[in-house]
């Protein structure tokens, strides 16, 4: 599913203003890249990873999961106390019951990859914080400007979960209603 969320012009509280907008424009179109006013004071840093669109990051965007050992993963992820009975109750036979320091991505690596990438993935986080936050109506309407879409699963079978710019001026939107709302939050570009 993916949500829209664009940006509208006006005077208004939450509206972008038609200067900054116009400011935006002539930036992009002398220097090549979105106009980021950084925030006076910042806490942390979104980055916005160029490539069709713009993805958007808390944290490095091609960091891969951390190990984990099995017992980890089913206490911390599956709220799992008994890690073996609840191996057993899945179907495992007692006698491939695994070592549960050894490491996740030895017993079912693409479990541990999926649950990560919805859950702690830097793309992840990045949705999570995005589409809690009031970054504007969810309506396109005849001052819409810009857009972020929020995407869970694009499609069946791809369990992708990401905040995406559609262009550089909709990064260069994001950053002043970021700032409009003192998120403490500067987004970079890579």
């Amino acid at each position: 599913m993916i949500t829209r969320r664009s940006f509208f012009l006006g005077s208004a509280a939450g509206l972008i203003l038609p200067t900054f907008y116009d400011n935006a424009i002539s930036f992009l179109a002398n220097h090549g890249e979105p106009l980021l006013v950084i925030p006076k004071q910042h806490e942390s840093i979104l980055y916005a990873v160029a490539d069709s669109s713009y993805e958007f990051n808390f944290g490095d965007p091609y960091a891969g999961p951390p190990e984990i050992s099995i017992r980890e993963f089913y206490m911390d992820y599956r709220g799992v106390d008994d890690v073996n009975l609840c191996l057993l109750e899945e179907g495992c036979e007692p006698e491939d019951l695994p070592d549960l320091e050894n490491s996740m991505s030895t017993w079912s690596e693409w479990e541990w990859f999926d649950t990560w990438a919805r859950t702690e993935s830097p793309n992840a986080i990045a949705y999570h914080f995005l589409a809690g936050f009031d970054l504007g109506p969810s309506l396109i309407g005849a001052s819409a400007i810009g857009g972020i879409s929020l995407i869970d699963g694009p499609m069946p079978g791809n369990d992708y979960l990401g905040a995406q710019a559609e262009d550089a001026v909709s990064v260069s939107l994001l950053q002043q209603r970021l700032n409009e709302l003192n998120s403490g939050i500067r987004i970079e570009l890579m």
